[in-house]
């Protein structure tokens, strides 16, 4: 059993924690105010019982509000309130949980009571209902999908708005508090508010109506996925997306309380996160006259909410730092204004010239180098919205997929290591946006995903990469694109490692391991260039002549991709194109049983490795030897591609 035990009183707490302790199986966690209470419940992974004083401080935060959060992260958890006050007219907030008078009680009764509570049904108000409105039931223009959430005087619902086909959430007033004049008026003045608040990341009201006597409003629903679902994937957020998420929420909240409006607190289903890592909020704002929240409380608040998200390492430390500094809410957005800005005025190429002293010591690239790579490429060259000259010229048959003998043997591995690999094939190109499309064309028409790896998130439903319809478009028109041609046979990029896993096991194969990826483009000598030793900066496709404004391409006479069809010296002894430069690529990591490795700067997470150069990574010694940890598998960027393998002959 895990217990949470708030006592205020540093004299009985000790003991008290000592005593529940002798319970077998019983773990405690002691704290000495809601704050830390609230910061502890942040990070669990479960909980059984709470036992908090009903009021432990003249101010601030009550135990009530500690057992409304604590429900709402773990709904089945059972409550003992104590108290060494009166609770006369507090039975509202009471709700029917236990109450154990500290006159002061002893250590027996506080055993006693603590295992009555965990042994008893919930009390009535705290068992939920089932839904007013049933799946299917037509309410105005709007169907009912399920019940969301349910509050102490709303029920909210999942909808279609039938004649336009939008989802939305219907706020529906409980039916059996109609009767409450007061009631019914609070509800109408929180519509009126709400519809009067706009601000691009707070979720508008749509509409506000009465049929057949029920009273409700519909709302957006935000974009994305919720902190409740994010946490449920397992998922985890790094520095940069925790940043700008925790912006997003701070502009929103900055916006609404700086106009007088007061809110309720913030809960993980309240703030969401969509595929650009822009947040938004639903709408959590009401009249004034409802308690006010205090702004720093309410930061740290949503910062210990962060907590069971955040990544090892740099995300962590973020959160921190931002605790430590008690910020309201226009502290905490101008705080994290300067943590964005700093993000954004390292320039991807003052990053990687930072980096040329370091990466001859097979050090991993930090997250930042490929974060705004992302950033500065999606900026420059947002992908649907050609720029420059958009000039269709003849299609170019898409290149059929070859594969490269590898013969079985020794090889340098790394710095000078010898390792020995079977015989195996790789293919001779990076996948091509024509060959990926063929797989997509495929893929679709299967309703059981039959190529998704086994622990693929259950989140992804699909192996599309972002604005594929106008990529796919542009290449088979042979468009020109930001100055740079673009055709069938262009490396396929913004596949995440679940999509290149899969379509290799389309094609009956698979993803090279490292140590394959390595053998094929350094040869069995560990030559440091797929050519030799002598780093010719017109050999491959790299960033030496890169140019962030789309006038790069001097020196290997491509800014962007290039087609894998064209000559180049980007050759290994095999025969094997383009592992300096044009992308870089995914490897399994998976070899002999070995599992992806951990992130340096996160060794709780493990992640899989990408490798080689790309065009506008700079070229140095150690391109095909430097490993380079993505923040996830989910990850994807406009420079990173992949090539496949395979044990048996094409």
């Amino acid at each position: 059993m895990t217990i949470l035990f708030l006592d205020a009183n540093a004299a009985t707490r000790g003991p008290r924690t000592e005593a529940l302790l002798q319970q077998t199986g019983w773990r405690i966690h002691p704290a000495a105010s809601v704050a830390e209470a609230r910061a502890w419940l942040a990070t669990a992974t479960k909980l059984d019982l709470l036992i908090t004083e009903a009021i432990p401080t003249a101010g601030g935060d009550t135990g009530f509000d500690l057992r409304d959060a604590a429900l709402a992260r773990f709904p089945s958890t059972r409550v003992l309130f104590t108290t060494r006050y009166d609770l006369t007219g507090f039975e509202n907030q009471i709700a029917g949980w236990p109450v154990l008078q500290d006159a002061p009680y002893t250590l027996e009764k506080l055993i006693n009571k603590a295992n009555a509570a965990l042994n008893s049904p919930p009390p009535p108000c705290c068992v939920e209902p089932p839904p007013f409105l049933t799946p299917g039931t037509m309410l105005g223009n709007y169907q009912v999908l399920d019940r969301l959430t349910l509050e102490n005087e709303s029920e909210t619902y999942r909808a279609i708005q039938v004649t336009v086909q939008r989802p939305v959430a219907l706020v529906l007033m409980r039916p059996d508090l109609l009767s409450q004049p007061d009631v019914v008026d609070g509800f109408k003045a929180r519509e009126r508010l709400k519809a009067s608040i706009s601000h691009p990341r707070i979720a508008p009201l749509y509409e506000a109506g009465s049929v057949n006597g029920l009273i409700f409003y519909t709302r957006e629903l935000p974009r994305g996925r919720n902190l409740e679902e994010i946490e449920a994937a397992g998922e985890h957020l790094t520095e940069r997306k925790l940043a700008e998420l925790l912006f997003g929420v701070a502009e929103a909240m900055q916006y609404a309380v700086e106009r007088g409006h007061h809110h309720r607190r913030l809960y993980p289903r309240d703030i969401y996160l969509d595929a650009e890592n822009q947040a938004s909020i639903v709408n959590i704002f009401r009249p004034a006259g409802s308690r006010p929240r205090d702004a720093k409380e309410e930061v740290a608040a949503l910062i210990d909410l962060m907590h069971p998200l955040a990544a090892e390492g740099k995300a962590r430390g973020l959160l921190a730092t931002l605790h430590e500094a008690g910020h309201d809410w226009s502290g905490l957005l101008e705080a994290l204004d300067d943590v964005r800005d700093a993000m954004r005025e390292r320039s991807i190429i003052r990053r990687i010239e930072a980096e040329e002293g370091s990466v001859g010591k097979n050090s991993a690239t930090p997250w930042w180098t490929w974060a705004v790579a992302l950033a500065a490429l999606a900026a420059v060259f947002g992908l649907g919205n050609f720029v420059g000259t958009v000039t269709p010229s003849p299609t170019t048959a898409a290149t059929d997929q070859e594969m490269i003998a590898i013969p079985a043997g020794k090889f340098i591995y790394q710095k000078k290591e010898t390792r020995n690999l079977p015989a195996y094939w790789i293919s001779k190109h990076e996948v091509t946006i024509g060959q990926y499309g063929d797989f997509l064309k495929v893929e679709k028409k299967l309703p059981n995903h039959p190529f998704d790896h086994p622990d693929q998130p259950k989140t992804k439903s699909t192996h599309t990469p972002p604005k594929w319809d106008d990529t796919y478009a542009a290449a088979k028109a042979g468009a020109t694109f930001n100055g740079q041609p673009m055709s069938l046979n262009t490396p396929v990029t913004q596949v995440d490692w679940w999509d290149a896993y899969a379509y290799a096991k389309w094609k009956g194969q698979r993803l090279p391991t490292e140590e394959e990826w390595e053998k094929a483009a350094r040869g069995e000598r560990g030559f440091s260039f797929p050519w030799g030793n002598l780093n010719q900066k017109d050999a491959a496709n790299l960033g030496d002549d890169y140019d962030a404004n789309g006038k790069g391409g001097s020196l290997d006479g491509y800014n962007l991709w290039a087609p894998v069809d064209r000559k180049t010296k980007d050759l290994s002894s095999y025969g094997v194109i383009d592992m300096a430069g044009n992308v870089s690529e995914w490897t399994a990591s998976e070899f002999k049983g070995e599992s992806w490795p951990a992130h340096p700067d996160y060794p709780d997470l493990r992640v899989p490795v990408v490798r080689g150069g790309h065009f506008a990574l700079k070229s140095h010694n150690d391109l095909l030897t430097t490993r380079y940890f993505a923040d996830s598998a989910n990850e994807t960027t406009l420079a990173r591609g992949f090539r496949t393998a395979s044990d048996k002959a094409p």
